[in-house]
């Protein structure tokens, strides 16, 4: 004697299935399309190398300790500091780089390794900026 029928079967299976599943009851949510990408020191090219950079009248020592950490150093070594960054691919060998550098002045730099050049973009605690584009050479 047989109590279901094969359809009424897979019904019950089929809504056990769903209800036992992680997300039942719930709406799954939903990837953020305007989400950006942070990369891993795996991911960005300039991790665990030094560089210099020249915006004419501004250079830089930027050695890059790893994807979340920077030390940035003036030419005369006066100033320096050790800096967490947040970089962003945005091409082959481009990454935007972002940093503060003391309270109110922010950096942000679209460095493209592969081709040796560097944009800076600072930010001033009195609400002026500075826009430049120069030459990133790494160094041993």
């Amino acid at each position: 004697m047989t109590f279901f029928s094969p359809t009424a079967a897979s019904l019950i299976l089929g809504t056990a299935a769903l209800l036992s599943a992680p997300w039942a009851g719930a709406q799954a949510p939903a990837a953020d399309s305007h989400a950006v990408a942070i990369a891993s020191d795996s991911e960005f090219i300039a991790a665990g190398k030094s560089y210099l950079v020249d915006f004419g009248d501004q250079k830089f020592r930027l050695d890059f300790k790893s994807a979340r950490e920077m030390v940035f150093t003036s030419p005369d070594g006066k100033n320096t500091a050790n800096v967490p960054i947040t970089v962003t691919p945005v091409g082959d060998g481009v990454y935007m780089i972002y940093w503060s550098r003391r309270a109110g002045q922010h950096v942000v730099h679209v460095d493209d390794f592969r081709n040796g050049v560097a944009y800076t973009n600072i930010f001033l605690p009195d609400g002026t900026a500075s826009r430049r584009k120069g030459s990133l050479v790494q160094i041993p």
